[in-house]
């Protein structure tokens, strides 16, 4: 079964570096957005301390996904010194080459992927469909 592919990233934020986080965030998303029509949703979130913060990502499908992750070894390292990986997980039929992607970076970073390929049910609506 075809369906939605969610990836989440968990992060810690720098001591004394949510502000530069949250401004970079908000300038790459607005890019992200123009240059990525396909990714579905792509959102930042703190916890209450601002202490990590978890980015949000929902594609249509396998080639979305490809689209989105073109370029994003340059965009994360462009934000290394403002968060520090602590894990990743991938939900859903993933293309090959984004769960390859994902376990170089979580190895080199040695945090874990957590990979859920099997979609039991589920949809996703555009707002348009709605």
């Amino acid at each position: 079964m075809s369906g939605p592919i969610v990836f989440v990233s968990r992060w810690r934020v720098v001591a004394g570096r949510r502000d530069a986080w949250v401004n970079a965030y908000t300038a790459a998303n607005a890019a992200i957005g123009a240059a990525k029509p396909r990714t579905a949703l792509f959102a930042a979130y703190l916890d209450a301390d601002d202490s990590e913060t978890r980015i949000l990502h929902v594609f249509p499908d396998a080639a979305a996904v490809e689209q989105h992750f073109a370029g994003s070894d340059d965009r994360t390292s462009s934000v290394a010194d403002l968060i520090i990986p602590v894990g990743y997980e991938l939900y859903g039929p993933a293309p090959t080459s984004a769960v390859d992607q994902l376990s170089r970076e979580a190895a080199a970073s040695r945090v874990d992927l957590e990979v859920f390929p099997t979609l039991v049910a589920g949809y996703m609506r555009s707002p348009a469909d709605a």
